[in-house]
């Protein structure tokens, strides 16, 4: 019987949260996937064994993510990367990068928030103000996430102005972000809640399966999901 062969990975911030949920998918039988090499340490990705490594995915801290995507560069590996709280340099660089490499970069790897944002663009909007609650676990740093300011973003350039985000970090919150719509006579709500880790660690190897076969460039979602 023939079998598909696995792609073989090499992970960025193996220690941390994503980075073991990332991990425990991999290792599940019939993932499709085999975890090669890990960060940290920092000395790691000198060590990695480029002639078996086909991609890189990178959920870390913006210092480990500089540190992977010059390993991606060197070595001619797409990368997958759901960092966090990049500044705008890196965010230029990681641009400079798709000229090279394939890129795929999200902030959050959930087919749900991407469906809200698809909802977000086509709702009307002139009679309501807006509230976007942000809530993540208490040891998360960027405040807001960069999953609330993605969702910010789709709205139209009038509602943005009168959006409030209201930040939360408390216990073990996987992620939930809930959007209030208040009208005069009506509230709509909109919320999607993380129930396990391992919906962003899917996403993420979903990603990168698709992301090998692609040309350079950034990709995010929208193209591997888009219309």
């Amino acid at each position: 019987m023939r079998t598909n062969k696995k792609i073989n990975i090499g992970l960025s911030g193996a220690s941390g949260r994503m980075g073991k949920a990332i991990k425990e998918l991999v290792c599940k039988k019939n993932s499709g996937f085999s975890l090669l090499e890990e960060v940290p340490p920092l000395s790691g990705f000198e060590e990695w064994d480029k002639r078996k490594i086909q991609g890189v995915i990178d959920f870390s801290s913006p210092v480990l993510f500089d540190l992977a995507m010059r390993w991606c560069l060197l070595n001619d590996r797409p990368l997958v990367s759901g960092t966090t709280a990049l500044n705008d340099k890196q965010k230029k660089n990681l641009k400079k990068a798709g000229r090279k490499i394939p890129v795929f970069y999200e902030e959050n790897m959930s087919w749900g928030i991407w469906q809200i944002k698809q909802w977000i663009r086509t709702v009307s909007l002139q009679n309501y103000d807006l509230l976007l609650e942000d809530i993540h676990h208490k040891d998360k740093k960027d405040k807001p996430s960069g999953t609330a300011l993605k969702l910010k973003k789709q709205f139209p350039v009038f509602a943005r102005k009168k959006l409030k985000i209201m930040s939360f970090r408390k216990g073990r919150e996987f992620g939930t972000h809930r959007i209030i719509f208040k009208g005069p006579q009506e509230q709509v709500l909109l919320e999607h809640r993380a129930l396990s880790r391992q919906l962003f660690a899917a996403g993420a190897l979903k990603a990168l399966r698709w992301l090998i076969k692609q040309p350079p460039g950034v990709y995010s979602f929208e193209d591997m999901w888009g219309t």
